[in-house]
């Protein structure tokens, strides 16, 4: 039988998935949080260190993407092995996966660090911004590695059914860093200033603190990674390739939406800074949906890799409908928001009237086809969970790279302006959304069963 304390399919679905996914949400916004609370302290230097920091927060956000190599595959695979029984196994599946996590964390820091200036250059920066970035940047880099470790122990609590735990550690180290921040960058209390710097020791301290007290929690619950360090450390490269496997699709997906939004940017910036004003704003608001999303796909993933691993199909796939229920009429209710409420929306974050006119247009056309941002962002957590994620990259990649000339078409060759990137974005996430979908119905998440929670 499985052990009944991580076992959570067995409980009230509904009641599951909100107690899932809640947690999962609020997890959401106060990673984002990190960057706006560096961004407050930081502005107060100047506008060349908020400059540095913006732009090596998109490098940032693209290792940030990455670490999905490891946490997703952690995630389906402690799930699967809780619900087949298996907790030892699972234990030393997310042990090879820190294996993993630190591997990548050490090869992406010398990789960035090799090329940074070259990075630095391609972004645009003068002199001065790029003497502040390699500050900033190079502190980051140091502690890459607790960034990478804290993300993989939150895909074992995810594994085991638990996503109010991490909630609870990113608050105390959110918390942790808002202190930290004037501290470091002014040199308060003694410390040397260490100006942008400073924003990025606060950073890793504080994920440095998360990582640590996610050890110590994840000890508490009898549930702590293991690699076997008897006589030597175990390294199982095909339990590491299962995790990369399952990773990988969704970390490339990743990192290619934050390149290819880089050149989208481009063709917004020809209308001018007010649409770029605008597509900031559009997308801190949209972050709310957005929230919503990875909530409810981390619960997906969690409820379809317990029913697997417990040999519970019909359960998993009653789960998987249940939660894209449930996100597509929370999105329904937040698109009538964006519609109807757009203009006030807007006027929180602005009082130019030109960045209104044009971030109401945005609101009002991406609310159209919203809902479908459910169901691409849940059933990634369906397939991730499911220890499959091959069809979801071939998916999301090659349609979010289409936004680059369907917008470019709609807004120059069809000369519906700057709307037509607003269609563009808006009509591709109904097609991700959509295509997802229909890969479910196919069946296609079943793909891997036979190797469920067989390692």
């Amino acid at each position: 039988m499985p052990s009944e304390r991580y076992l959570i399919i067995n409980k009230n679905l509904h009641r599951t998935i909100l107690n899932l996914s809640i947690p999962g949400m609020v997890t959401s916004v106060f990673q984002t949080l990190y960057q706006l609370i560096d961004a407050y302290w930081v502005g107060k230097i100047g506008p060349a260190a908020l400059a540095a920091m913006s732009g090596c927060s998109f490098i940032l956000w693209s290792l940030i993407a990455l670490t999905a190599l490891s946490v997703n595959g952690i995630t389906a695979l402690v799930a699967q092995n809780i619900g087949a029984g298996k907790p030892a196994r699972g234990r030393f599946i997310a042990g090879q996966g820190m294996v993993l996590s630190t591997f990548l964390a050490l090869l992406l820091m010398v990789v960035v660090f090799v090329f940074e200036q070259s990075i630095f250059e391609i972004m645009g920066f003068n002199a001065r911004v790029t003497l502040l970035a390699f500050d900033y940047l190079n502190i980051l880099l140091s502690g890459l590695i607790f960034i990478f470790i804290f993300a993989s122990f939150e895909g074992v609590f995810r594994g085991i059914g638990d996503t109010r735990t991490p909630m609870y550690i990113l608050a105390i180290a959110l918390t942790l860093n808002a202190i930290a921040d004037p501290v470091f960058i002014f040199g308060w209390f003694g410390f040397p200033a260490l100006g942008v710097g400073g924003a990025a020791l606060a950073t890793i301290t504080a994920q440095a603190f998360a990582a640590i007290l996610a050890f110590y929690m994840l000890t508490r619950k009898g549930f702590l990674a293991t690699i076997k360090w008897s006589s030597k450390i175990r390294i199982e490269l095909t339990a590491i390739k299962r995790i990369a496997d399952i990773g990988l699709p969704i970390a490339l997906g990743g990192f290619f939406f934050s390149i290819i939004y880089v050149f989208l940017t481009g063709l917004i910036a020809q209308f001018g800074t007010a649409a770029i004003a605008a597509i900031g704003i559009g997308h801190r608001i949209e972050g709310i949906a957005w929230f919503a999303c990875v909530g409810f796909s981390v619960s997906a993933a969690t409820l379809v890799g317990q029913n697997l691993g417990y040999r519970r199909i019909e359960g998993a796939r009653r789960a998987a409908w249940w939660v894209n229920a449930y996100g597509v009429v929370t999105l329904l209710g937040v698109s009538i928001i964006y519609f109807v409420f757009s203009h006030f929306l807007l006027q929180i974050f602005t009082d130019d009237p030109a960045v209104q006119v044009i971030g109401v247009r945005y609101l009002r056309i991406i609310a159209i086809f919203e809902m479908f941002l459910a169901l691409e962002v849940i059933m990634e957590g369906v397939f991730s969970g499911a220890g499959y994620t091959l069809p979801v990259m071939l998916v999301t990649i090659p349609i979010t790279a289409l936004r680059i000339p369907l917008a470019w078409f709609l807004a120059f060759q069809l000369d519906w302006g700057i709307n037509g990137i607003w269609w563009a974005i808006s009509f591709t996430t109904f097609l991700k959304g959509g295509l997802n979908l229909l890969l479910f119905k196919l069946g296609l998440w079943k793909r891997k069963l036979s190797e469920v929670a067989n390692d």
